[in-house]
């Protein structure tokens, strides 16, 4: 018998995409009893001493691959609802307030077109006696920690959201014309930092946005791709759009897997009047340590962006190296924070995620569940750079640029 060949379907995979669960377990305050101010390391903020304390629980799908570009969006459920509910955040409450235990099975349905997955986790909650926990409110003088925090937490004291958390006050995507928010909150601070976000493509509008990180170079998530063809805008700090055609597109792989970051090459330069943003450093625990119950650089705020160019509000939790290392962020717990936070939703993907420092902004990742982080892909970004200036045949010389933590303290 002749063996004509195989036929593979799928790409060889069973399923149309399939995904991971990241699970982010922390302590949580239930009937707090004192508080006092403390400092640890970089860190000042209140130690609470709680009567009860519970967990909490964060789900976070971490997408491995897709057959196609379509978004896709999660459901979540619990067999248990009564004890431990979950919602649309992927949240998980714990709803008895007395000391036990309780378990629940949560199901979690990935939706790509017609195409699902489904899959379970076993949580168990346990709320116990009365335990210490810390709440992050700054950084200690000197430290990196206070540099990252004080450009948004000073922009945000007092700020509105009602008239200061769009980024313009319109766009017009069809004339088009945009006109910058003069009451955006760091719009007095990081104006020119700003400029490195795309608020429009020819592909999706609003959706599927870029960040530049070098003037020919842009950044996106690899699931939700512009691809060679594409135009995108830039609006300079004087609302002058300045306009781009995406000449090569590729993923960024890490150590052979396929992160969810996309890399494409514009077919010129940007010009002066657009400030590509720097990526924040890998090696930043020696500046910013992780404390006693935390993650090193825990509770730094990072400003995002969504669909509707507004800007949003999120707290790191950490950097993991793991397969990939990739960030994960949460609701803030601060209150001026907090009112400028929205849940991210469908289009919000391939937004970056910033932190601020100085006047500028510094990119960790762009949206979607626990992102790649840049900081930990210098080698591959720059490998990606010369990747397609071959290709395109236009060696560009650019490369990627870090921020740098070594004039604050070391600890």
């Amino acid at each position: 018998m002749t063996t004509l060949g195989t036929v593979s379907i799928n790409e060889g995979k069973v399923l149309r995409l399939w995904f991971e669960i990241d699970q982010f377990r922390e302590p949580t305050s239930i009937s707090p009893d004192t508080n006092v101010p403390y400092t640890e390391d970089d860190k000042e903020g209140t130690r609470y001493t709680t009567a009860n304390t519970g967990e909490q629980v964060t789900l976070t799908p971490n997408v491995i691959y897709a057959l196609n570009d379509t978004e896709i969006s999660f459901a979540y459920s619990s067999d248990n609802p009564t004890e431990i509910n979950i919602n649309a955040a992927g949240q998980v409450a714990f709803l008895v307030p007395t000391e036990q235990t309780s378990s629940a099975t949560i199901t979690i349905v990935g939706t790509n077109g017609a195409a699902t997955t489904t899959r379970t986790v076993l949580i168990t909650l346990t709320v116990s006696g009365a335990s210490v926990i810390d709440v992050i409110e700054g950084g200690v003088a000197g430290s990196a920690r206070k540099a990252l925090s004080d450009p948004i937490d000073n922009a945000l004291a007092g700020a509105n959201p009602a008239t200061q958390q769009n980024l313009y006050t319109s766009q017009d995507h069809v004339t088009p014309a945009y006109v910058r928010n003069s009451n955006f909150f760091l719009q007095g601070t990081h104006a020119e930092a700003l400029t490195c976000a795309s608020p429009w493509n020819s592909r999706q509008g609003q959706r599927r946005a870029g960040t530049a990180i070098t003037p020919r170079h842009a950044m996106l998530a690899a699931h939700y791709p512009l691809l060679a063809g594409d135009s995108l805008r830039f609006i300079a700090s004087d609302n002058t759009i300045i306009t781009r055609t995406v000449v090569q597109s590729q993923r960024i792989y890490y150590n052979g897997l396929g992160t969810d970051g996309q890399m494409i090459l514009l077919d010129s330069d940007l010009p002066a009047s657009i400030t590509p943003c720097k990526l924040f450093p890998d090696g930043y625990e020696t500046y910013l340590p992780a404390g006693a119950t935390t993650d090193a650089a825990f509770r730094i705020p990072i400003l995002t962006t969504d669909f509707e160019e507004k800007g949003v509000m999120y707290d790191l939790l950490r950097v993991t190296d793991s397969a990939i290392p990739s960030v994960t962020l949460a609701n803030p717990e601060l209150p001026d924070r907090a009112a400028f936070y929205e849940r991210i939703q469908t289009g919000d993907s391939g937004n970056p995620q910033f932190a601020a420092i100085g006047t500028e902004l510094w990119i960790m990742s762009c949206w979607f569940g626990s992102g790649p982080f840049y900081g930990g892909l210098v080698s591959e970004l720059n490998a990606m750079i010369t990747t397609l200036d071959t290709l395109q045949g236009d060696i560009t010389g650019h490369t990627v640029t870090v921020g740098d933590l070594s004039s604050y303290t070391v600890y």
